[in-house]
C-alpha cells in the first residue's frame, strides 16, 4: 500500500512538471518556468515567449519571503519592479528597461517603510533631481544629477522645513557659493568653492548673525595658518563643514 501511495506522488509530481520548464526549437524558455532553492521552496516563477519573460514574473528568498516582482510589457524590454526586504517590507519600486534603470525610483525605508529616497535615471545614469525624506514626509536633501555626476543645486533642510545648507556641483566638484544656517534660519557660515577647495573669504556666525571668524583661503589653502589653527582648536566641531551628500554616506 505504502509502495503504491509513492508511486502515485511520484506521478502527480511529473504530470505538474509537464508543460513547465520547456524551450522552443532554437534552445529559448518558453511556456511557464519554475526554479527552486535546494531546500524545494521556489527562487522564481515566471511565464516566457521567445526568451524574454512576459506578464508577471516573482523571486522569492529561500526562506519563502517575497523578494521581488516584475512586471513586464507584453512588448518592448520595460518592466515595473517591485522590491521587498527579507522581513516583507518593500525596498524599492521603478521602471527597467533591459537590465538598466529607468524613470523614477522610489526606496524605502527597512524599518518602518517610510519613503526615504526619490531618483531620476535615464539609460541607467541618474538625471534631474534626488531627493532624500525624512520619515515623516519632509524633505531633507536635494541633489542635481547630470549623467550620473553631480552638477547643480545642493541643498539640505532642517525638520520644520527652514534650509540647513545650500550649495553647488559642476562636474562633481563643490563650485561657488556655500552657505550653512542655523535652524532659525540665520546664516552659520558663508563661503565659497573652487573646484572642491575652499577659496575666498569664509565667514563664521554666532546664533545672533554676529560674525566670529573670517578665514581666507587660496586654492583650499589658508592664508593665515596661525588664524586657521586657533579657529579649528576653537570652534572646529561647532562649526564642521558638511562636504558630502547625506544619502552618499548612508546608502
Amino acid at each position: 500500500m505504502i509502495r503504491a501511495l509513492a508511486i502515485c506522488f511520484l506521478l502527480l509530481g511529473a504530470l505538474s512538471l509537464q508543460g513547465q520548464n520547456q524551450v522552443d526549437a532554437e534552445g529559448r524558455k518558453t511556456g511557464h518556468w519554475k526554479a527552486e532553492y535546494p531546500n524545494g521552496r521556489t527562487l522564481y516563477e515566471a511565464d516566457f515567449v521567445e526568451g524574454r519573460p512576459v506578464g508577471e514574473m516573482l523571486r522569492y528568498y529561500e526562506n519563502g519571503g517575497l523578494r521581488a516582482r516584475m512586471l513586464f510589457e507584453t512588448e518592448g524590454e520595460r518592466s515595473y519592479v517591485y522590491l521587498f526586504y527579507y522581513s516583507g517590507l518593500p525596498t524599492a519600486e521603478g521602471w527597467y528597461v533591459g537590465q538598466v534603470k529607468d524613470s523614477v525610483w522610489t526606496y524605502y525605508s527597512e524599518f518602518d517603510g517610510s519613503v526615504r529616497i526619490r531618483e531620476h535615471y535615464v539609460d541607467g545614469k541618474l538625471n534631474g533631481t534626488t531627493r532624500f525624506y525624512y520619515n515623516d514626509g519632509g524633505i531633507s536633501e536635494e541633489l542635481e544629477w547630470k549623467d550620473n555626476i553631480k552638477d547643480g543645486a545642493w541643498k539640505q533642510y532642517y525638520k520644520n522645513g527652514v534650509p540647513r545648507l545650500s550649495g553647488h556641483y559642476k562636474n562633481g566638484l563643490l563650485q561657488g557659493s556655500y552657505e550653512v544656517f542655523f535652524s532659525d534660519s540665520t546664516i552659520k557660515i558663508r563661503g565659497a568653492y573652487l573646484d572642491n577647495r575652499s577659496h575666498g573669504t569664509w565667514s563664521f556666525y554666532d546664533e545672533t548673525e554676529k560674525e566670529v571668524y573670517a578665514l581666507d583661503y587660496v586654492n583650499g589653502i589658508p592664508s593665515d595658518m596661525e588664524k586657521y589653527e586657533l579657529w579649528v582648536q576653537d570652534s572646529l566641531k561647532k562649526y564642521e563643514l558638511v562636504t558630502e551628500p547625506e544619502f552618499n554616506q548612508q546608502y
